[in-house]
């Protein structure tokens, strides 16, 4: 491939990593409420002599759980809070997933920029 064509191409892919970044920059900006944690269900012993849990038919509650001051906080969730705690958490791993996409688009930008910068050294001769 001769130096045109290779120029050529490394344009085009960074015109294409630079739509990626703005799209990937519009999804960060999304303004959605975050929670940095996890949603499970937790089972549970009361420990009341007479109640189920004793035949092994535990208590099941659906709980958040969350860092505080290096320790871990667990809430219990009630029905109107779920759907909404649940998107806040799912936001939260939607933004670091996007924000890990980010780091590496920047980086094969650079890298692309640096491999556009080297081909025009060489068409010059690397002198002036």
């Amino acid at each position: 491939m001769n130096a045109k064509a290779q120029e050529s191409k490394l344009h085009l892919d960074i015109r294409q990593r630079q739509e990626n970044l703005g799209a990937l920059v519009g999804r960060l900006q999304s303004g959605a409420p975050m929670i940095k944690g996890s949603i499970y269900i937790r089972e549970r012993l009361c420990g009341k002599p007479q109640c189920r849990c004793v035949q092994g038919h535990r208590h099941r509650d659906r709980v958040l759980a969350v860092r505080r001051g290096g320790r871990v906080v667990i809430r219990k969730l009630d029905t109107t809070a779920d759907a909404a705690t649940g998107e806040a958490v799912l936001a939260w791993r939607l933004f670091r997933r996007y924000r890990i996409e980010l780091a590496r688009s920047c980086r094969g930008l650079i890298a692309a920029v640096d491999r556009l910068g080297l081909l025009r050294q060489a068409k010059t001769g690397g002198s002036i």
